[in-house]
């Protein structure tokens, strides 16, 4: 590999570079996968519906997404072994961490966990924390390192109550019980 590949600008060379040997299966979701992967890539913050620009590739793209047999733990080794090429190229790698908070408003967001700290929070989600793999000397992003996701369950919550006006108190809600924080 050389640093042209790690450079790549054609969103569809990209998809190939890095889910090509995604091992999904059966190659049509690798294809499929790669397929999706350059239409989003193409279309930043586009809904997949104005990203796929048929609606053959919109039911597709869906299949793909609620399919059992699709895992994104596989997705992810998949990208993270395309990597690996670079990574030996660079004499420093930083691995630049976050987590990120990501909230969604349809209605599937019931299958989803809390956003926010506390219990009254409305906001549903999940939770990425995501390391970002960099050149030290380039400054070129090598890509995605590792992602971790998850939904904040009810039970890690803390509730706020007011028992009087002076003050507020922490309750930790423990099985969808409310119990006083120490």
């Amino acid at each position: 590999m050389n640093l042209i590949m790690m450079l790549i600008k054609d969103t569809e060379e990209w998809a190939s570079h890095l889910f090509k040997h995604a091992e999904l299966g059966d190659v049509r979701r690798t294809k499929r996968l790669i397929k999706i992967s350059h239409q989003m890539a193409s279309n930043i913050g586009s809904y997949i519906v104005n990203a796929s620009g048929s609606q053959a590739s919109i039911e597709g793209a869906y299949r793909f997404l609620r399919n059992d047999k699709v895992d994104a733990d596989n997705i992810a080794t998949a990208g993270l072994n395309s990597l690996l090429p670079a990574l030996t190229l660079s004499n420093t790698i930083l691995a630049l961490e976050d987590t990120s908070t990501l909230c969604y408003r349809h209605n599937l967001t019931k299958e989803l966990g809390h956003t926010g700290a506390y219990k009254q929070s409305s906001s549903k989600g999940m939770l990425a924390h995501t390391v970002l793999m960099v050149d030290a000397e380039t400054e070129h992003t090598i890509g995605l390192g590792a992602q971790h996701r998850w939904c904040r369950k009810m039970k890690t919550l803390v509730l706020l109550t007011t028992e009087n006006a002076a003050s507020t108190k922490r309750k930790k809600v423990i099985n969808g019980n409310a119990r006083r924080k120490k």
